[in-house]
């Protein structure tokens, strides 16, 4: 099979990534050797100015709009205090009343699939993920539609947005093709249904469950009966059977992974677009995720060759850094000189509201100020510093869209 241009250019990248990791890795064993030193689940609501800073206008505006009986066909309720509080739904049915339309891809921007992903557990891939989904999804009016696919068993990514559903269909389930249609039902259908809503309006999450794992034995004993890939077209299923039948319903899609390199990665880099890596910034982290860089771009020959068209971007995410913190320091400058423009410009801060809503299966923007368990000042600083991270990967995303790219051209 021909590989495509930049899929060519893509594993270039990354053999040149595998060489700045294995160079890097083999410093610090150096540096190392000289010294051994639910359901019942509710978003929070937004006050009047919240909403009217999320909308683009003042509180003035807001009230005249209120007054004229624009908005009374919404189900706007007040809190104990008498003043409205606006739930994200009440919102985008504002922003429709206003004329404020969703910023949504057109049919010519190629859906954005990002896998974040990084063999090293602990290294804050699936607390990445939910912040980052939920500001896309709750800091603007744009209403980009989010999906969420938990691609791995242990169902991290599922905890913070819990299916209502006792038994929900997985993402194992539709891999394995385990759900029998009924009359009249299509298979775009029970993929659409099977991506369920959740407390964030725009959010939808295909959960993952434990019988996910057997994916991993099924296709092991498919491949013994089988040596033609066009028998088994085992990398494709999550590209083929989950992703494209639902594509035109979603502008981001975010897959989290698990830490082991098996078919379901396989599928997931098969499926992606990007790939975010997440980078904790401590010795045996950092150097954990240079063994994996090596190896990396061998990995993706294998789905380079079965036709993948190569990644629009690959970033590096520093997670958990703690300001203040020499060593950490230090292993973010290496990882800066070492991959430059391919490491995003703002870290995820170390937070106690971060770890106080993980804590408890929230995002940081699920909670009031005053429901937190961190302090106020916390929550509000954690909270502008993942909107910095998501700005920057927002450019990311909008910079490999047609439709951005005609307005540059006729601004």
């Amino acid at each position: 099979m021909t590989v495509s241009k930049n899929a060519l250019s893509t594993y270039q990248l990354l053999k040149a990534t595998a060489t700045v990791a294995e160079q890097s890795l083999e410093g610090r064993i150096q540096h190392y050797r000289a010294h051994i030193k639910t359901e019942d689940k509710e978003l929070r609501t937004y006050t009047q100015k919240a909403a009217a800073d999320l909308l683009g206008c003042n509180n003035r505006t807001l009230k005249r709009r209120h007054d004229t009986g624009d908005f009374d066909g919404i189900d706007i309720r007040k809190g104990a205090n008498g003043h409205y509080a606006y739930t994200l739904s009440n919102i985008h049915q504002m922003a429709d009343v206003m004329g404020i339309t969703a910023d949504n891809r057109s049919d010519n921007d190629k859906l954005q699939v990002i896998i974040v992903n990084s063999l090293k557990g602990g290294c804050g891939k699936t607390t990445s993920l939910v912040n980052i989904a939920a500001a896309l999804a709750t800091t603007n009016i744009k209403r980009y539609r989010i999906g969420i696919i938990d691609l791995d068993p242990q169902g991290s990514s599922t905890s913070f947005f819990p299916p209502s559903e006792p038994e929900p269909i997985t993402v194992g389930d539709l891999m394995r093709n385990e759900v029998v249609l009924e009359e009249g039902e299509s298979w775009s259908d029970v993929v659409s249904e099977s991506f369920l809503n959740t407390h964030i309006p725009n959010i939808r999450i295909l959960p993952s469950g434990m019988d996910d794992f057997y994916f991993e034995h099924e296709t092991a004993t498919q491949l013994k009966s089988s040596s033609d890939y066009n028998d088994t077209q085992h990398y494709h299923k999550l590209l083929d059977k989950v992703i494209k039948p639902v594509e035109s319903e979603f502008d981001i899609i975010l897959i989290d992974t698990a830490p082991s390199l098996n078919f379901m990665f396989y599928n997931a880099l098969m499926a992606s677009t990007s790939m975010l890596i997440p980078v904790h910034p401590e010795a045996v982290d950092f150097d954990a995720n240079n063994k994996y860089l090596k190896r990396l771009a061998e990995i993706y020959h294998t789905v380079a060759a079965l036709g993948h068209d190569g990644w629009d971007f690959m970033q590096f995410l520093v997670t958990n850094y703690v300001k203040g913190n020499h060593s950490q320091r230090d292993i973010v400058k290496d990882v800066r000189s070492a991959f430059g423009r391919q490491v995003m410009s703002y870290p995820i801060n170390h937070s106690s509201a971060i770890t106080a809503s993980s804590s408890s299966f929230n995002t940081i923007f699920d909670q009031k100020t005053s429901d937190s368990l961190a302090s106020r000042e916390s929550l509000l600083k954690s909270q502008e510093n993942i909107k910095d991270v998501v700005d920057e990967l927002e450019m990311l995303i909008r910079s490999n869209w047609q439709s951005t790219q005609c307005q540059l051209e006729t601004a």
